[in-house]
């Protein structure tokens, strides 16, 4: 018998490094499909992620699909490399023959897979809520929206612009549809900011400027008192919040009027919720950036946060702020309010028979459902203002009778000359304006009833205390 001849060194060594170099092959092959897999998380978030290797001339895109084919082609290819090797007498092992490496792979691929049927199911379904824009450094006018004859502003979606004319009217430094006033108050100053929509903005002037007439002239305590308008156009209740927030603590009010209840309740293709942004840092800022447009984190924002409005389609319309949103964002301003150590006085807001101009805006679906519907926000008003044990300003029973009748503009919402203040270009007679001076009056009137209550009272012998307590 022939004996077989046993390979020399240097075949050996010849066979010892092809060995090494498939092994290095398939080792390699285990690295590129885990980098792929922890980076298809990150594709998925950015989506088309383009890359420039500018000295190669080359720009190439890496989105989630083409990672996921990636992985795909990888880990098919993997077999057919071994199985060569095997053939060869000379076994490859890689990543894939560690368990530890196993299960992070098989723990991975599951969620992904898991997470992909999740949006699959909810993409067939047709679910998608309007989560809020976010803004930071970068994307400070994400969210922001044009009005006309306003600026953009991506946490109050717009806002006046100071030194602009609007409606007959000069916008002050501050940024409203008033007279100028020194932002700083005054010491020994008592302050009242009304803050509302077009109805406390309007005017030739406005209510706040004959209440600002009347508390300098007969003032309820014997300070110095003030009042400012803060009323902004087309604003809801949400808008209102967010700019009270922004510029309460720096305003510094003893009172403050909170009169909305219009906005709220027109129709709107997304509800002011998921249009006013979110100011955030810059990471997470980026994070909810990305993830605002996943179904499924759409789905959790909706679950922990039920005011997110959940869309059928893209004709569907719904109220800019929904009831009870209505109703959680007033209680959320007697807190703000009173966070601040003023004040609240709700207002409830009057109405007349509405105009069929709402339609034409696509405000309503019908005169009838637009008079339930606001009826319906004028109560949730009261509610709330007892619930919180709020003051409470209801011109909405104070006005219902006829003889207020002469106070309404015809559309029913705003008061006196409305249509024609931009066509006046000036300062009016009070008498010319009765129901914006009825206004006033009642204001001054529920002043004066503040003052001598509890809540008054506790603000006095709490600043009392501040201003006595030693400094340390």
């Amino acid at each position: 018998m022939c004996e077989r001849q046993r390979p020399g060194p240097s075949e050996r060594q010849f066979s010892g490094t092809v060995a090494e170099r498939w092994s290095t092959s398939v080792l390699m092959l285990d690295v590129l499909f885990f980098a792929a897999l922890f980076f298809l998380p990150y594709a998925w978030l950015s989506e088309v992620r383009w890359w420039h290797i500018g000295w190669l001339r080359l720009s190439f895109s890496l989105s989630w699909k083409k990672t996921a084919v990636v992985l795909i082609v990888l880990l098919a290819a993997r077999p057919g490399l071994r199985h060569w090797r095997l053939r060869r007498g000379a076994p490859a092992r890689g990543l894939w023959e560690q368990s530890g490496w196993q299960k992070i792979a098989l723990a991975l691929i599951s969620l992904y897979l898991f997470m992909a049927a999740f949006e699959g199911v909810l993409a067939v379904a047709g679910f998608k809520a309007e989560l809020p824009p976010v803004i930071f450094q970068g994307l400070d006018e994400q969210g922001a929206r044009s009005v006309e004859q306003t600026l953009p502003d991506p946490e109050l979606l717009w806002r006046f612009e100071p030194g602009r004319m609007f409606q007959g009217i000069r916008i002050n430094q501050l940024g409203f549809r008033d007279r100028e006033a020194n932002p700083a108050k005054a010491p020994g100053t008592r302050r009242v900011l009304c803050l509302g929509c077009s109805v406390t903005a309007q005017g030739l002037p406005g209510y706040p400027q004959y209440l600002h007439d009347r508390l300098q002239a007969a003032p309820p305590t014997p300070e110095h008192w003030e009042a400012l308008n803060l009323g902004v156009h087309g604003y809801s209740a949400l808008q209102g919040l967010r700019l009270f927030q922004r510029l309460g603590p720096q305003l510094k009010p003893d009172v403050v009027t909170v009169f909305f209840g219009w906005n709220d309740h027109w129709l709107a293709t997304q509800p002011d919720r998921s249009r006013l942004a979110v100011r955030m840092g810059p990471w997470l800022g980026r994070l909810y950036h990305q993830l605002r447009g996943k179904r499924s984190f759409m789905f959790l924002s909706s679950i922990l946060n039920p005011a997110l409005r959940w869309r059928a389609g893209p004709g569907d319309r719904g109220l800019r702020v929904p009831p009870e949103e209505y109703r959680a964002t007033l209680a959320q301003f007697i807190r703000a309010v009173r966070a601040a150590g003023a004040i609240p006085v709700l207002i409830t807001a009057p109405r007349r028979g509405q105009s069929p101009e709402l339609f034409k805006k696509s405000y309503a679906w019908s005169i009838t459902e637009a008079e339930q519907i606001h009826d319906r926000y004028v109560e949730i008003t009261r509610d709330v203002a007892r619930q919180q044990n709020a003051a409470l300003l209801d011109l909405a029973a104070l006005f219902a009778g006829p003889e207020c009748d002469g106070y309404f503009a015809p559309d029913g919402i705003h008061f006196d000359l409305y249509p024609k203040e931009e066509a006046l270009h000036q300062t009016v007679p009070t008498s010319w304006q009765p129901g914006l001076n009825r206004v006033a009056a009642e204001l001054q009137h529920t002043l004066q009833q503040v003052v001598s209550g509890d809540e008054w009272k506790n603000n006095l012998r709490r600043d009392s205390g501040v201003h006595s307590s030693p400094r340390g």
